[in-house]
């Protein structure tokens, strides 16, 4: 059985199928980024509904 030669970068890094790993790492923070977006997006959602249930009307937090 042949073994083929490892697939890596100038760098010494393995490659992440036809990417260079810096372009994977790139794309997990950008997930990574967009999650928390979405997690603190939720959470000022829930306060301003939270705000328009104790005090109904007046200026508003979010502007949606």
């Amino acid at each position: 059985m042949k073994h083929r030669r490892a697939r890596t970068t100038r760098d010494g890094y393995d490659r992440v199928g036809p990417f260079h790993p810096l372009v994977a790492w790139a794309g997990v923070a950008l997930f990574d980024l967009s999650l928390v977006a979405f997690v603190v997006l939720t959470m000022l959602v829930g306060v301003d509904w939270t705000e328009d249930l104790i005090f109904p009307g007046g200026p508003e937090l979010l502007p949606f």
